[in-house]
């Protein structure tokens, strides 16, 4: 990439814990602020990152001890993509932009949920020798939109007796009312023999002659 040093590629893929819609939120460390998301490719743009040497940036949701992060389970490799509020020169940075399948721009008041299909418009910047490539995102266009639903709580544990109580209730609403009975299969009525159509001389050639050959 030493020939081009900033170089826009699409890719399309799946889009997790989406932070582009409002303003900036802290990063990481809490000393700066950025619109940020995850983004696990599809196979045809997996074989972009490798052409541009991106490959070996997506994560795997494991920890150091090789055990799965919660809420990463069954998830495929990814990138977490950034836009930082503020340039390296300290100029403002415009958001992402988010439109629909439509390319009209998105209503922000719809949150995007996990696992929404979306194209994603990304900038790779070569930053000369011994530097990593930045990879930044410029846009995204949302596809298949998967609600955002918040959880109020962290789950209970299965064996919970408050959840146990709210489960048996739930099995003896479900048994008063027989939600849970088989159906009986519906009687095999007697087909009856059709009757043969008649038709006014005029039409009946008219329908010969439409009859296939």
């Amino acid at each position: 990439m030493s020939e081009q040093r900033r170089k826009t590629v699409y890719l399309k893929g799946l889009i997790y814990w989406v932070k582009i819609l409002d303003a900036p939120k802290p990063n990481f460390d809490g000393d700066a602020r950025e619109w940020t998301f995850e983004f696990e490719p599809d196979e045809d743009s997996k074989a972009v990152l490798e052409e541009n040497g991106l490959l070996g940036r997506l994560k795997d949701g494991k920890k150091k001890d090789g055990t799965i992060r919660k809420n990463y389970e069954g998830r495929k490799p990814f990138l977490i993509l950034r836009r930082g509020e503020f340039k390296t020169t300290g100029e403002a940075n415009e958001k992402i932009r988010v439109v629909d399948a439509a390319n009209q721009d998105w209503n922000k008041h719809v949150k995007i949920g996990n696992g929404t299909l979306a194209d994603v418009k990304v900038q790779i910047v070569d930053w000369g020798p011994r530097k990593k490539e930045g990879i930044y995102p410029l846009a995204v266009r949302v596809l298949e939109l998967i609600p955002y639903v918040p959880n109020e709580f962290e789950p209970l544990p299965d064996d919970d007796p408050h959840v146990q109580a709210v489960r048996a209730k739930d099995a003896e609403f479900r048994k008063d009312f027989g939600l849970d009975d088989p159906e009986e299969p519906e009687p095999e009525l007697e087909a009856e023999a059709p009757e043969s159509p008649s038709y006014p001389d005029e039409q009946a050639d008219e329908l010969d002659d439409e009859a296939p050959v």
